[in-house]
């Protein structure tokens, strides 16, 4: 294919960026070939987020320096480097969720009328032509909030195509998409190299790395480790190379003793959204829920635990009988959920790492309206230690952790009132092989202490390797359950598609 052949796009030299305490690129030496896909590759922490930050002009370069097409490159910002050429799609969405489709598509850079009045029907007409290109039809007047993730990614995507960027940056731009829109976004991509359009791309799916990568570089530490063409590498040397060790499995060995029932729920409805909803889940087990993003599985875990309104059906925790109208009803009665978006429903992230942890423990643990912070103290370390969460102190805002660390302190934050139920909805989205090998452990030692665990999981491998049942969700309804026997790829996905 002539890796040789692009000259380098983009050059870096002797790169450093540090923080208060860290050193988040360290000597930073590497080269991006024009028209080639390069895909970035490390545990959380690595420093590729970091990287991708000073590229796109949010973070200024502390040491050394990168040049794109051979000139030093200095962004000021991510709009200006965004009309120099550079657009980065982020791992979180860069999304206002009250305004429409088309205004998000347009903030910055609105079409005006003789240069004063926004020309709405201009916006609307172009950004139709581009959804059209894309073989994509979306309502253009609906608002972000009332749109699938899958689908605002998507939206995000034709943004950054849209203002004819040389470079395009993507960091974890699958995950949250279903293998469908997995497949049609890999398609997408294929199509802008074919254009001469260079990708960098970050990705912990080792699947993806070897479909789509020409390049790839490996990260560790804030160190950069390697670069070489895709071919040189095989899963398992990649691994090495990221974690700094050998990893054996993937899985941590499942040992479930299941026990009586924990959760029983009959007939949970709701008009237009899912129907007639019946399962079980047992203690020390863990149910896996499958099915195509927009199928439901979300909404019938935000009703069971009071987030969003149910019009029937009847949920029983323990062998109580309950009444959930709100969330807090849910803790109270020993069921708590672990949003799919951590940044936006799990964590307040200009807080620090104390409060986070302790917010929910301080009103549903402790009887006193004044809880002593040396007893408040004692549970966060306790926290802190138990999820083994990597910070430099209680202070620390959470909005500063690697997206695996960050993920830690939604569990401890949930741990800290000891639930009977945990729902978990995408467990280890935008998280690193080795951080997911430690999430996968502590699941398996909250269940061997007794607890039920709902695992709501796009990620095959993941829903297969950890559920020791699996429900898929077709259409707002039960489509199937399946045995960890049972359970292969393409029975799955035969039943969450169905004919």
């Amino acid at each position: 294919m002539g890796h040789s052949e692009g000259e380098m796009i983009l050059e870096f030299r002797h790169v450093g960026k540090s923080f208060p305490g860290v050193k988040a690129l360290d000597d930073i030496s590497f080269g991006v070939r024009r028209g080639t896909i390069h895909c970035l590759i490390g545990e959380n922490g690595a420093g590729k987020s970091t990287l991708m930050k000073v590229i796109n002009g949010m973070y200024k370069l502390d040491e050394g320096e990168i040049l794109f097409e051979g000139k030093p490159w200095t962004p000021k910002s991510s709009a200006q480097a965004r009309t120099q050429g550079i657009a980065m799609i982020h791992q979180e969405l860069n999304i206002i969720p009250e305004m429409t489709i088309v205004q998000n598509m347009y903030l910055g850079k609105e079409i005006l009328k003789k240069g004063l009045v926004v020309n709405d029907r201009a916006m609307r007409q172009e950004a139709e032509e581009y959804l059209r290109q894309q073989g994509l039809h979306y309502p253009l007047n609906r608002k972000m909030k009332d749109i699938s993730l899958a689908e605002a990614q998507m939206i995000e995507i034709i943004k950054a195509i849209s203002c004819g960027a040389r470079i395009i940056l993507m960091d974890e731009p699958t995950s949250s998409l279903t293998e469908k829109e997995v497949q049609f976004l890999i398609d997408k991509i294929f199509e802008l190299k074919e254009k001469g359009i260079t990708i960098i791309y970050i990705s912990h799916k080792m699947e993806e790395v070897f479909k789509l990568a020409d390049y790839v570089s490996i990260f560790r530490d804030g160190k950069h480790i390697v670069t070489g063409v895709r071919e040189e590498f095989t899963r398992a040397s990649i691994i090495e190379k990221m974690v700094g060790r050998e990893m054996k499995e993937i899985y941590p060995p499942r040992n479930a003793k299941v026990g009586e029932v924990l959760l029983k729920v009959e007939n949970l409805s709701r008009k237009g959204v899912f129907q007639n909803i019946s399962f079980e889940v047992r203690s020390g087990e863990i149910l896996g829920v499958s099915g195509l993003v927009g199928a439901g599985r979300t909404e019938i875990a935000r009703s069971l635990i009071g987030l969003d309104p149910k019009d029937s059906g009847d949920v029983w925790c323990d062998g109580k009988k309950l009444e959930i109208k709100s969330i807090n009803d849910s803790i109270k009665n020993g069921i708590a959920m672990i949003s799919e978006d951590r940044r936006r429903y799990g964590l307040v992230l200009l807080r620090d790492v104390e409060e986070n942890v302790s917010m929910v423990a301080l009103k549903h643990k402790f009887d006193k309206k004044v809880i002593p912070l040396k007893k408040e103290r004692a549970l966060v370390q306790e926290m802190i230690d138990d999820f083994a969460i990597k910070t430099p102190s209680f202070e620390t805002e959470v909005k500063t952790l690697s997206g695996g660390n960050q993920q830690k302190v939604v569990l401890a934050k949930w741990m800290a009132v000891n639930p009977k139920v945990l729902i978990m909805d995408e467990p280890t989205r935008g998280i690193d092989v080795g951080t997911k090998y430690e999430i996968y452990k502590m699941m398996n030692r909250l269940t061997d202490a007794g607890m039920a665990i709902i695992m709501i999981d796009s990620d095959m491998d993941e829903l297969l390797g950890m559920s020791d049942r699996v429900l898929i969700i077709r259409r707002g309804e039960i489509a199937g359950e399946l045995s960890r026997e049972e359970a292969v790829p393409n029975v799955v996905m035969d039943l969450a598609v169905g004919g």
